[in-house]
Order: C-alpha cells, then structure tokens, then sequence
C-alpha cells in the first residue's frame, strides 16, 4: 500500500470512488436501466401485438378477396348462364313468332281468296242479270210485241244455261 500512497494513490479515495461508483451504477439501474428495459420490453410487445394483428388482417384481406374473386366468378358463369337462356329463349320466340305470321299470313290469303271469289260470283250475277235484262229489251225491240213475253224469256234463260 505504501507503493501506491509514494505513487500519490490514496486506497481510501479509491474505496470511495469504487462505492461512488457502485451506488451510481445502482442508482441508475434503478432509476434508468430498469424503466428503460420496461419501456423496450413494453414496446416490443406492442409491435409484436400489432404484426400479429395486421398478419391476422392480411389473412383476412386474403380470405376476403378470394370469396370476391369466387363470387366474381360465380356470378359470371351465372350471368353466361343466363344470357344464354335469354338467347335461347329469344330464339324460340321467334321461331313461334314466324310460325304465327305464316299461319296468319296463309289465313289472311285464304279469306281474301274467299272474299274474291264471293265477289266474283255476286258480280257474275250481276252481269248475267244486266245482261238477260239487255237482251231481253233488245229481243223485245226486234220481235215487237209479236211474241208472247214469257217465251222471249224461257227461250232467253234456256240459251244462257247452254252457253254456261
């Protein structure tokens, strides 16, 4: 000890320096070293909480855009489905549609045909009873009276019939 007191050690402020020293370290693991690895500790468990929490959300996101792209593609195939039956059924309907216009078409000819030939009979009456009437003036004209009326007549009906 003497070695170090000719040195200009004192062992004492030594001792001293060492317990300062000592009581500083513990001072300040209390003070500071402890609070601070409670904060970090704090702090990483808060980030670890909240990677946890946003890998759980991914997952979610993930299952979520998954059952959109599913839905998606249901709703596509249903949506094919669909026009496809509408185009089918568009179809149909005109098949009906042009069946209903020929038939309407063929009925339509056949009551016209019908009309015209009721018409045509009507006027062929009309014509043969203008025209027994005309001849019948003009034979009376020719006979002047000198035949008998009512046998102008038969003989004008039985010459109509046999050219008919």
């Amino acid at each position: 000890m003497e070695g170090l007191l000719k040195l200009g050690i004192d062992p004492l402020s030594i001792l001293i320096y060492v317990v300062n020293t000592g009581v500083l370290l513990g001072v300040l693991v209390f003070v500071l070293y402890k609070p601070l690895l409670k904060f970090i500790d704090e702090r990483r468990k808060q980030i670890s909480d909240s990677v946890d929490e946003a890998r759980l959300l991914k997952e979610e996101l993930d299952k979520k855009s998954e059952e959109a792209n599913n839905a998606q593609v249901h709703f596509e195939t249903e949506l094919k489905k669909e026009r496809e039956a509408l185009r089918k059924f568009a179809e149909e309907k005109r098949v009906q549609l042009e069946a209903d216009m020929a038939a309407t078409r063929t009925e339509m000819m056949q009551k016209a045909e019908a009309d015209i030939e009721a018409h045509k009979a009507t006027m062929v009456k009309e014509v043969e009873a203008d025209l027994l009437n005309l001849m019948k003036k003009i034979i009376l004209e020719i006979v002047q009276h000198k035949v008998p009326e009512q046998v102008i007549q038969d003989s004008i009906k039985d010459a109509w019939k046999q050219y008919k």
